[in-house]
């Protein structure tokens, strides 16, 4: 085809196509009137070019393959997370994320019921690991990782002591001559609240605090992010992109074999209980996000989650979800769709800069879980969270049905999770995980 698509528009300067644009603007601000400022610190353009394109190298892995998991809460009926994994298998699930928290179940009881499922396990500790039994197993199919860190941020308390629980991990850790896995729970941040580059960065240190723990004859590290998307699509994208940029840069500094996964998972902050329905399009942009970031694993959320129990139907439709993304729009199909992308480049360069910038001075403290002790992190994310809140609260921060284009004619539910309670008493304030709507629809719910 010798014929050039669109030969006959004119080719215009950059000169003559700013000339234009302050024409248009008839005396008006450029500044005020096109670009606007995130929460997060960024101001964005109207239009991006060649020239707003990153000089800097920025990390876009791709995975070749990413997979889809599904969690399950262990708690005291085995048979029914049994069943829940066998449903999930049906459709097509390849990793199961089992959260254990009951101290009195068995492992070997658990390992043993679910040996028969040919699937991939994550066997995430929120109790002190039996580390002794663990160590005289070898199933090559199980991942067991465990983050104390995060568990006193999300309870504000160790589970024994600061000593005790960051002994368990270590043990656990150095458990095996193979790769150690470093897990690091990212996703209370964003579902507190936390800016993107407040999430990159206590992500960032958070991981530091836990390489610098790991022995030197370690051979092999692996790294799993988890990370929560809300529904802001392309700063998602981006989100995902800076990550791996800078801590593909924080590598060079270890002398034995790092290397990484993400596992994205829709946010809980902005998910609702009016309109419910409309969950499901937020986790689908979120899930969309994370694959076009360069996710390994996707792990959906079920739309009910945030008033429902775990059931069978609303995991069926987080795990549908996935599936059509999979088998009828073919995500899984192409390499980086985003690359090329001035837009998102720039907003990865952007989060990546300030990520590094606040990373160096949480460093520059001691760390994270040394801030986190301090409270000075639940202050910086409570502040954060509370200029969101405000945004939703006058209506300039939108949740569809909520607080604009409400049903007011949509079925009223309420919740029928179990909250569970905490400590009255902790070493620490905890950093709480609270829902935009949550107040306006107590409110409503009167």
């Amino acid at each position: 085809m010798n014929h050039k698509l669109f030969s006959e528009f004119k080719k215009s300067t950059d000169q003559e196509v700013w000339a234009q644009i302050h024409k248009d603007l008839n005396s008006l601000s450029y500044d005020s009137t096109l670009t606007w400022e995130s929460l997060d610190g960024i101001k964005i353009q109207p239009f991006y070019d060649r020239f707003n394109a990153n000089k800097k190298k920025l990390v876009n892995s791709f995975p070749k393959y990413w997979k889809t998991s599904h969690t399950i809460v262990v708690k005291n009926d085995l048979k029914m997370a049994l069943e829940a994994c066998k449903a999930a298998k049906k459709q097509d699930v390849e990793i199961i994320m089992l959260r254990l928290s009951n101290t009195t179940l068995s492992i070997k009881e658990l390992v043993d019921a679910f040996e028969e499922i040919e699937l991939i396990f994550y066997l995430i500790f929120e109790i002190i690991p039996p580390v002794k039994f663990l160590k005289e197993l070898d199933l090559k199919n199980w991942i067991f990782i465990f983050d104390p860190i995060t568990q006193l941020a999300q309870t504000g308390n160790w589970l024994i002591d600061q000593e005790a629980d960051l002994k368990a991990w270590s043990t656990l850790v150095h458990a095996k001559k193979r790769t150690s896995y470093i897990y690091i729970d990212n996703r209370i941040h964003q579902n507190a609240g936390a800016t993107i580059p407040q999430q990159l960065s206590f992500a960032l240190s958070q991981a530091v605090d836990y390489l610098s723990r790991i022995n030197s004859s370690t051979e092999s590290v692996e790294v799993v992010f988890h990370v929560a998307l809300g529904s802001n699509y392309f700063f998602e994208i981006a989100k995902i992109q800076a990550l791996k940029t800078v801590f593909s840069a924080i590598l060079s500094v270890y002398d034995f074999k790092i290397k990484y996964k993400v596992i994205a998972e829709p946010s809980q902050r902005n998910l609702t209980i009016q309109d419910y329905n409309v969950n499901m399009l937020r986790s689908t942009i979120a899930m969309m996000a994370g694959i076009l970031g360069g996710s390994d694993v996707l792990n959906n959320l079920s739309y009910d989650t945030a008033f429902n129990k775990p059931n069978e139907f609303g995991d069926r439709i987080a795990q549908n979800q996935l599936l059509i993304l999979k088998k009828e729009s073919f995500f899984d199909q192409v390499t980086n769709p985003a690359e090329g992308s001035y837009y998102i480049e720039q907003l990865t360069q952007e989060f990546a800069e300030h990520a590094l910038n606040d990373f160096k001075e949480i460093e520059g403290k001691n760390g994270f879980m040394s801030l986190l002790l301090d409270e000075e992190i639940q202050k910086r994310i409570s502040k954060s969270a509370q200029r969101e809140q405000d945004l939703f609260d006058r209506g300039e921060l939108v949740l569809i049905g909520v607080n604009r284009y409400q049903d007011f004619d949509a079925p009223k539910t309420k919740s029928t999770r179990i909250v569970e309670k905490h400590n009255d008493k902790t070493l620490i304030d905890p950093i709480r995980v609270i829902r935009l709507s949550e107040k306006i629809e107590q409110h409503d719910g009167k």
